[in-house]
């Protein structure tokens, strides 16, 4: 029974977090073509994106260290893979979050903003490559949102994966009687 209320917990704590680190990375898309908005190019506008980079960066690990240090203090017979679980599904909840945006993104909010850079992409290579490969590239915009959706969710799942066994390693159970590397 007590498994089956941690599981419960981790899921809740999990969509819940998965939500805001959604929206952070989401925002983040926000940011950025703000600053191109504004003209914020050169080093200036180079230093503001790292900068802004970072902040998403270290406060994502942060905030994932965090709410995985929470879990264990709210659940002290969580284990070790019970606190990487919650972890993993914080990841691919967050990554689900972020990519469906994404997708939206490229097909309802911003679809000028990606035609007009996909055309100008395609007239810059248009240069340099034979007709044909110019026409499939053309082709392939109708495949974008698909594609971004798949390499953002991979890419941003494998990377919450990795770093919550990262993290998991360093929060231990509140119990020390509870043996860390057994599986439950």
């Amino acid at each position: 029974m007590e498994q089956n209320t941690i599981r419960s917990n981790r899921w809740n704590e999990a969509a819940r977090y998965g939500l805001i680190f959604g929206g952070i990375s989401s925002a983040y898309i926000y940011l950025g073509r703000l600053m191109v908005a504004l003209e914020l190019t050169g080093t200036f506008g180079s230093i503001l994106s790292f900068g802004l980079w970072t902040a998403k960066f270290i406060g994502c690990i942060k905030l994932m260290q965090y709410a995985m240090r929470k879990f264990s203090q709210d659940n002290p017979s969580a284990v070790r893979s019970d606190i990487f679980r919650l972890g993993r599904n914080i990841a691919v909840l967050s990554a689900l979050v972020f990519s469906t945006f994404a997708v939206a993104d490229i097909m309802y909010i911003s679809t000028e903003y990606y035609q007009a850079a996909y055309t100008t992409i395609i007239t810059e290579m248009s240069k340099t490559l034979p007709a044909q490969n110019v026409e499939e590239m053309k082709n392939m915009l109708v495949d974008l949102p698909k594609y971004t959706f798949i390499g953002n969710f991979i890419y941003c799942s494998l990377y919450g994966i990795v770093l919550s066994f990262i993290l998991s390693r360093n929060i231990p159970s509140q119990n020390p009687f509870i043996n860390n590397t057994e599986e439950q």
